[in-house]
């Protein structure tokens, strides 16, 4: 093993180093949508989701780096955890919400579409990683 090798951080040691480039990546692009500000038509859209996908492309990168540092057993606990957790709490987050969309008590009729739309999927983002982190710990405690 080359000396270069050896001083990558891996596993659990470069977790908080891709957390945080990658959150110091997406605070960038928030400011300087704010700085130069998302204005309207085209020009705004394409500088927004110009800078957005900069932001997640470097986040990409940097899950790609911390994934080919861990070992083959966390590779297959958070594949499984992803699959059967994200796919479970997308499930009850879907099935809240339609109750919530279907109630008789129009709790959202006050609210903008483009407010509904962002909240759901941030709803089923947060149940997704809910599950997923049910999962995961399951998917340990029964192999150790």
């Amino acid at each position: 093993m080359s000396q270069s090798q050896s001083r990558k951080p891996r596993g659990l040691r470069a977790y908080p180093i891709s957390l945080g480039a990658t959150v110091l990546a997406a605070g960038a692009a928030g400011v300087a949508i704010s700085l130069i500000g998302n204005g309207t038509g085209g020009a705004g859209f394409v500088t927004s989701v110009g800078l957005i996908g900069i932001a997640m492309a470097v986040g990409f990168a940097l899950c790609v780096w911390w994934w080919r540092g861990i070992d083959e057993a966390a590779r297959e606990a958070h594949k499984w955890a992803w699959w059967w957790g994200g796919t479970a709490g997308m499930a009850v987050g879907a099935v809240i919400l339609l109750a919530l969309m279907l109630g008789e008590d129009d709790a959202f009729s006050n609210t903008a579409a483009n407010d509904l739309v962002a909240s759901g999927m941030l709803a089923i983002v947060l149940f997704q990683i809910v599950g997923y982190g049910i999962a995961w710990a399951i998917w340990w405690l029964r192999r150790r």
